[in-house]
């Protein structure tokens, strides 16, 4: 009887480890990362240029993820006609769109499109301005001045969870502006945040790392993005059949 009762408490504790063992969760929640590209900024620029970027996002509905960014970044280039420093502080909001299919309850892995708003308040000032005329050369400068700008963003990136709760990614960012302070004197050669005003569109290339603190727990695994679509009023039933209700073609089918 005892070795009756005892085979019997082995068996419910082995079933018991392997229903844990099968049971499986997810967690999300904020996720919190730096930006690891600014501190190579000084490898492409001819001028000193240095700065920090935090970045944070919360998932939304499984496939959405609010995002806001802040940082500062300092610019100081010095040549043998002008002296040309900036700095200033930076902000962005804007929401990324997961496009990819989560392809368990353990798959983190994100590919994703978003926009952002961005907005920087900044000084720029020039020493040193050396230039000829009829009289010769001639040295000035341009006091210090606030200056203020406004753009928008278009993201196209990728976050792979590299271990638990800590996350890895790129983005690639074409950025345009909207409005910004008009200095008669000197345009802004580098807008904190905005990048390069050279060209017409800038792009930008991000690198970070972040970390997810895993607040919430749930068994339920978002539902890929579908794009919707009425429906042809001339298409057939078998050619509808392959579609969704509502004339919804779901993006991961056949994964």
């Amino acid at each position: 009887m005892i070795k009756t009762l005892s085979f019997i408490l082995i068996l419910l504790l082995i079933s018991s480890v392997d229903i844990s063992a099968q049971q499986q969760w997810r967690y999300e929640g904020p996720r919190i990362g730096f930006d690891l590209s600014r501190f190579l900024l000084p490898a492409f620029q001819s001028g000193s240029r240095h700065g920090w970027e935090i970045q944070g996002d919360i998932p939304y509905k499984g496939n959405w993820f609010p995002t806001a960014e802040i940082g500062m970044e300092w610019f100081d280039d010095k040549q043998q006609t002008f002296h040309y420093l900036s700095n200033g502080i930076y902000g962005r909001l804007g929401v990324d769109l997961n496009i990819a299919k989560f392809e368990s309850l353990k798959d983190q892995d994100l590919l994703f499109v978003g926009i952002r708003y961005g907005y920087s308040h900044f000084n720029q000032e020039a020493n040193n301005i050396i230039y000829s005329n009829y009289w010769g050369d001639v040295n000035s400068s341009l006091s210090r001045r606030p200056m203020s700008a406004h753009w928008g963003e278009i993201v196209f990136g990728m976050k792979g969870e590299l271990f638990k709760n800590f996350f890895l990614g790129w983005t690639f960012r074409g950025k345009f502006p909207l409005v910004q302070t008009n200095d008669p004197n000197i345009k802004p050669y580098i807008i904190p945040g905005l990048g390069k005003t050279t060209g017409e569109i800038p792009f930008a290339f991000t690198f970070t790392a972040s970390y997810r603190f895993p607040i919430f727990k749930t068994k339920t695994l978002p539902k890929p993005i579908k794009v919707g679509g009425a429906k042809h009023p001339g298409a057939n039933r078998e050619e509808n059949s392959q579609y969704p209700s509502g004339g919804q073609y779901n993006m991961n089918q056949g994964r």
